[in-house]
């Protein structure tokens, strides 16, 4: 499925398998490093290790959950993202969560991440799910953004998380599925 679309360059995104495992941590920690770098500490970045969520990213794709789609541009993943049912106790059985998306920052402002979402929001759709929902630190203002021009307002819960040592508050944001 190419969802590509509007975009600076050709991306084709499909469901992942696990030989993308060591390319989506690869995205995953050099991400965390470029989008985070102001909100957690330099040293706990620097040690992120891409072997070992390489190891529990082959451990997800093997067991299916949560769902995860890639965006290949030029033969390589430029960035992910990782769906399913809503974890979160609160929201009904038609909410489904957007537990993680990442771009990699050479491939940033190139409408990747929206066909990512919209991507992942066709499948929920097909597969019922009406909301989708997705947990942001509060002060990545980026992120924040990209998330409300995407139609993602907050609908209340927040909670600190402690990542590295730092403590930051994440909000969550939810969306209609669009029909």
């Amino acid at each position: 499925m190419n969802d590509g679309a509007g975009l600076s360059q050709s991306v084709n995104i499909r469901l992942a398998t696990i030989d993308d495992a060591q390319e989506i941590a690869k995205v995953h920690v050099a991400t965390w490093r470029d989008a985070y770098k102001e909100l957690l500490p330099i040293e706990y970045l620097a040690n992120l290790d891409e072997n070992a969520r390489a190891e529990k990213w082959r451990k997800a794709l093997l067991a299916g959950a949560p769902c995860v789609l890639v965006a290949v541009m030029n033969g390589m993943v430029a960035a992910w993202v990782a769906f399913g049912p809503s974890r979160d106790e609160d929201l009904d059985s038609r909410c489904a969560e957007i537990e993680a998306i990442y771009v990699a920052s050479d491939f940033w402002s190139r409408g990747i991440g929206t066909a990512l979402i919209h991507a992942a929001c066709e499948r929920l759709r097909a597969k019922g799910y009406g909301t989708v929902a997705l947990w942001v630190l509060k002060d990545n203002a980026a992120a924040c953004s990209f998330y409300s021009r995407r139609g993602f307002e907050p609908d209340g819960p927040a909670k600190v998380v402690e990542i590295g040592g730092a403590l930051l508050t994440e909000v969550r944001v939810t969306r209609e599925i669009a029909t």
